[in-house]
């Protein structure tokens, strides 16, 4: 799964990681919204494209992910910390699994 990911990402700039348990990470630098937006619905449908079996699931047959984005400029002092950053990421996450899974929030 990690390698379909990172094969979402166009640039050697990007890059994903492991964050922890079930949880990635994608630092895509110098990337509006928009932008982050694609990139993240591309990584969603090539987990997806991989029909791998989740039997456990109550969205569906096969694994699915669900994502959530924020996007920070550095030069800003107010929204700069990292740490804001990933709080909100993390809150999209969690909307996105509030509304069915399988889906993107930013």
């Amino acid at each position: 799964m990690v390698v379909s990911l990172g094969n979402s990402l166009r640039r050697a700039t990007d890059v994903v990681a492991r964050y922890g348990g079930e949880e990635f990470v994608a630092i895509l630098r110098d990337t509006p919204s928009a932008g982050a937006l694609t990139v993240a619905e591309t990584m969603r449908e090539a987990v997806k494209q991989l029909s791998l079996p989740h039997r456990a699931s109550s969205v569906g047959p096969h694994l699915t992910i669900s994502l959530g984005g924020a996007t920070m400029n550095p030069a800003d002092a107010e929204s700069g910390h990292p740490s804001i950053l990933v709080k909100e990421a993390h809150e999209a996450l969690y909307r996105a699994k509030e509304k069915g899974r399988d889906r993107v929030e930013h």
